[in-house]
């Protein structure tokens, strides 16, 4: 972390699934209003928002271009002049098949990240590669950190048209900003220790000094956002407030990608105490795309919509980004019909892939007065159709896991339910949460989608808020037992220094949900010739007798080997640090007093 004397300013980026930004407030503004943060307003059309879309694009070369609208904007613009091309004979200067299109590539990571179980063989790695629209591999940290870099320097252009004070109090034009800011990059809660990892791995490359960089984990910077705004009042005061020492709350944040739900209680001095470890899954607004998409395939068929998206993908793009705007107004106006137009390639494609007209097959599928197909070019549904179509099974599905989260006793009294991120932000998911726990308190604060963004540089400036935090899982490390005949496997018996003992035996230091603090074990050596100490550390969902039934988390290495022999086996002092929003390990080797420090290595465990 940069010096206290060296930090003007504190600067997160929100790098989300569907929406990416950046914030930053001064440290000498911070002081007087923490609630005074600046973000930008992206263009779009004309159109201003808040965030950005979390689309990239690299050319034939494999070289970053564009980020966010402005890669949208090219993609699109360039499969539109090659159809044209292709209609006139004429061959394109720059064909965008070659080119490298991702939107929405966070989610590559979700399977292989989150705290809960994932699909064999789905690791994160350092080498690993996420595929873009035209079916070619792309190295994941270097598509993650143009991303992070982009938004970087985007802050970097504006703080360079900024002046600040000097220590003397004098106005001062800084030349460059690299070692007065300290950045808090957002991470989902549930993500594990090696997504983590990746993340600070791709905001180093992306030009962020690690010593400079925190991460923030998203439910959390929420937390602290809605801790500072009013947004409780009491009975016989008129006027809102902030929560005070003792209330409790939970975030519910509801992203593109995932939902991660947090459980906090006000403690003395304005700090937040976890009260259970943060939960959450695949849940977030994407689903409803996802489904929508998934819809319209089943209804035309798996050809149709691959082939119209490879021979008409300026058509395709727009028809994305016509449903991710217009499934917004769903439960907001009282529209009958949403109109999806520009879709004549569509219908051509299906009829002369199956022989009949897409409206015929609409009857074919039972869809009269819920999709209506208009002149061979427009698909007009329903509202109440499209409505219950794309969002009951995920709302269902959100909802369902908070009815289980509110059974634990750590946070069934809760009453207040505060909504945040981008989909929170759709009335459908609010009217189905009041209605399902009509006794809670549901808010829904005022530009809910930047809760995370804006709560993350209060987290900057103020990182020991979080007082507590809960574990998400079992953890411990990998030692050696006197072998027991009848209760150990025979084949975990080995023989060391003479001795029968069994390997690979869990020693958990921290259960789940217990606090998440600093644990001090200590262990001996296997043996008196060992010129090493491997620490293993290990977690699992469930507590294990054995290290071969856990997941690896990675291995500290304690050098002995300069050391003189000595004839007993050395004792090791191993402590985890599991406060914080990374794990880290201390060891110590008791005869020399020598400690490694450091963070596991996860990525090429």
């Amino acid at each position: 972390m940069a010096t206290p004397d060296k930090t003007f300013i504190v600067a997160a980026i929100d790098f989300g699934t569907t929406f990416s930004g950046y914030a930053y407030s001064l440290i000498s503004d911070h002081k007087k209003d923490p609630l005074k943060i600046y973000s930008p307003t992206w263009e779009n059309d004309g159109n201003g928002t808040q965030k950005t879309p979390t689309s990239i694009l690299f050319d034939d070369k494999g070289e970053f271009h564009s980020f966010g609208y402005e890669a949208e904007k090219k993609y699109s613009d360039l499969a539109a002049a090659d159809e044209l091309d292709e209609d006139e004979d004429n061959e394109s200067d720059e064909d965008y098949r070659n080119w490298f299109y991702f939107r929405r590539f966070k989610m590559a990571l979700f399977r292989a990240a989150s705290q809960g179980g994932r699909p064999k063989g789905k690791k994160i790695k350092e080498d690993m590669q996420i595929t873009a629209a035209n079916g070619k591999k792309m190295s994941a940290l270097k598509v993650f950190s143009e991303a992070i870099r982009y938004l970087k320097e985007q802050l970097d252009k504006e703080l360079e048209k900024c002046l600040v004070e000097d220590h003397e109090g004098k106005s001062t034009q800084q030349e460059s900003w690299a070692d007065h800011v300290r950045w808090v990059l957002t991470v989902p809660a549930i993500w594990s220790n090696e997504a983590k990892q990746f993340m600070r791995m791709a905001a180093v490359q992306a030009g962020i000094a690690n010593n400079q960089l925190k991460l923030a984990l998203e439910p959390e910077a929420a937390a602290i956002l809605c801790k500072q705004v009013a947004l409780s009042k009491d009975k016989e005061e008129s006027e809102v407030k902030a929560f005070q020492p003792g209330r409790k709350f939970m975030v519910v944040d509801c992203g593109g990608g995932t939902v991660d739900v947090t459980a906090h209680e006000v403690v003395g001095g304005g700090g937040l105490k976890e009260l259970h470890h943060a939960t959450g899954d695949a849940l977030g607004g994407t689903n409803v795309d996802r489904k929508f998409f998934s819809a319209m395939t089943e209804w035309l068929g798996e050809d149709v919509m691959k082939r119209f998206e490879k021979e008409s993908t300026s058509d395709w793009l727009e028809f994305e980004r016509n449903f991710e705007s217009k499934k917004r107004s769903i439960g907001r106006s009282d529209e009958e019909y949403i109109t999806f137009s520009n879709l004549g390639e569509l219908c051509r494609i299906y009829k002369e892939l199956k022989g009949s007209s897409v409206k015929s097959r609409m009857t074919e599928c039972k869809l009269e007065g819920k999709v209506s197909i208009v002149k061979e070019n427009k698909f007009r549904f329903k509202t109440g159709f499209l409505k219950d179509l794309v969002y009951r099974e995920t709302i269902c599905d959100l909802v369902s896991h908070l009815e289980k989260l509110f059974l634990n006793m750590a946070v069934s009294e809760i009453r207040i339910i505060l909504l945040v991120g981008g989909f929170s932000e759709c009335p459908i998911l609010y009217d189905k949460i009041k209605d399902t726990f009509p006794k809670k308190v549901i808010i829904n604060p005022a530009e809910a989608n930047l809760a995370v963004l804006k709560g993350a540089v209060i987290f900057g400036h103020e990182p020991a808020t979080i007082t507590e935090r809960r574990s998400p899982k079992y953890y411990g490390i990998a030692t050696n037992a006197p072998f027991q005949t009848g209760v150990h496997p025979e084949s975990y018996k080995l023989k060391v220094d003479g001795m029968d003992v069994c390997t690979d035996v869990f020693k958990c230091m921290i259960e789940k949900n217990a606090p998440l603090t600093r644990i001090q074990k200590t262990f001996t050596l296997s043996s008196a010739y060992s010129t090493s100490g491997n620490i293993e550390i290990y977690e699992s969902d469930k507590l294990k007798t054995f290290t071969t039934e856990c997941r690896m988390l990675g291995t500290v290495v304690l050098d002995v080997k300069d050391y003189k022999f000595q004839d007993k086996k050395r004792e090791i002092d191993v402590s985890l640090e599991f406060g914080s929003t990374e794990l880290y390990v201390f060891a110590t080797d008791k005869s020399t007093g020598r400690t490694v420090t450091g963070k596991f290595d996860c990525l090429n465990k």
